[in-house]
């Protein structure tokens, strides 16, 4: 959010974060968590809407306080205003007094704490400063109820899906013979942020030629050739993020790997096509791998067909054989994208967002197209323009 301070947080932004901390405080009940301190980033935003470095939330049984530095003032201004939150700054190294302020007011007998976001520093610090309170370490809770995604959040990933594909088509009009694969993702990033994008959702994967089977390839000053172009990237809009793959030819196609993109091609409709409520992750997994097994390739396809999306890029349910068994839920928003890697040769990926929903899942991603047809384009002319 990029209010200031006279801004007024939209009512449905407050609607959609009580609805949040209701269930976060159910979920607290049934661990016998009396309040709970969050210091996860991302789980602030779920949890308030707001952001800012060193801002934390205390969840107490009949108050929400966000505690942060004077950095974010303004920004924090509305949200008190809106009656709903307190507000706490003070410096970061007075930020522990408050907490323990709070918590001695609360009459609390237990305090969850996030287990993979607290320092060992911080917890002996509010162990020793929190007479009588016991410590509690929770995982796992407020990941597992950001899964199901609210309707804002949906619309925030369906406008950053359609400023990325924006940004795609621009950047392939402008591209010219000499480019290389960091001068493509810096305008992909300038077209996204151009677009609305507060940025980019992850530094932009853009392999050529060999590079391509590089599964996270970081862009660098090779040229692009004529062949294959791999471009993976994402757009993030109100903390939401999108992320897609592509695979492009350019001039004249190797049939090697023409092979190898119809191969993933049908294993990622297969897995679409499996996703839905009440499936098994592992059975959308299958799906794919079921395909690029039978066609002989299934040890270039060494990663999950996909996972959650949200505030995270990466997030649960994580969609693959090392990733447990998750059922599928409505609201869920998940990527799948199988790939195959040729090391030496190229790597084919396809990417697509799917959202869950009551009787099957919608494809939030399908305007961006993805068949050979559209990959297969003619090696660029020179432009002259140099955008």
């Amino acid at each position: 959010m990029g209010l200031i301070a006279d801004a007024v947080v939209p009512e449905p932004l407050l609607e959609a974060c009580a609805l949040r901390l209701s269930s976060l405080r159910a979920g607290m009940q049934g661990k016998g968590i009396e309040a709970l301190h969050v210091t996860n980033s991302v789980d602030v935003v779920w949890l308030t809407g707001t952001h800012g470095h060193d801002t934390s939330a205390l969840v107490l049984p009949d108050a929400l306080v966000l505690i942060s530095d004077r950095r974010y003032e303004e920004y924090l201004a509305p949200w008190e205003a809106s009656g709903r939150f307190k507000v706490e700054l003070a410096p970061r190294t007075g930020q522990l007094e408050i907490i323990l302020r709070t918590l001695g007011a609360a009459s609390i007998a237990t305090l969850g704490i996030q287990a993979g976001h607290v320092t060992l520093a911080r917890q002996r610090a509010l162990a020793s400063g929190l007479e009588g309170i016991e410590l509690e370490p929770v995982e796992g809770l407020i990941e597992e109820l950001r899964q199901p995604k609210d309707p804002l959040e949906i619309d925030a990933c369906s406008r950053a899906i359609d400023i990325q594909h924006q940004a795609l088509e621009a950047t392939l009009a402008a591209m010219e013979p000499g480019w290389t694969e960091g001068r493509f993702a810096a305008r992909l990033i300038e077209h996204m942020r151009s677009r609305g994008a507060e940025c980019e959702a992850f530094e932009p994967i853009i392999g050529s030629g060999p590079n391509s089977s590089v599964i996270h390839h970081v862009p660098s000053d090779k040229v692009i050739e004529p062949g294959i172009l791999l471009v993976d990237w994402g757009a993030r809009v109100e903390g939401r993020n999108s992320d897609l793959t592509r695979t492009l030819f350019l001039g004249e196609a190797p049939a090697a790997l023409v092979a190898l993109f119809q191969i993933v091609q049908e294993a990622h409709d297969a897995a679409v096509a499996a996703c839905g409520p009440c499936t098994s992750t592992v059975d959308v997994d299958a799906a794919a791998r079921d395909i690029i097994d039978a066609a002989g390739h299934g040890d270039a396809f060494p990663h999950g067909v996909g996972h959650g999306l949200g505030l995270d890029v990466h997030e649960s349910p994580f969609m693959g054989r090392a990733g447990g068994v998750t059922t599928l839920q409505p609201g869920m928003i998940v990527t799948v994208e199988p790939g195959i890697y040729l090391p030496g040769v190229g790597g084919v990926r396809i990417e697509n967002d799917i959202l869950i929903t009551e009787d099957g899942h919608r494809n939030l991603s399908y305007d961006v197209p993805w068949s050979l047809d559209w990959a297969t384009r003619p090696w660029p002319e020179s432009q002259g323009s140099g955008s």
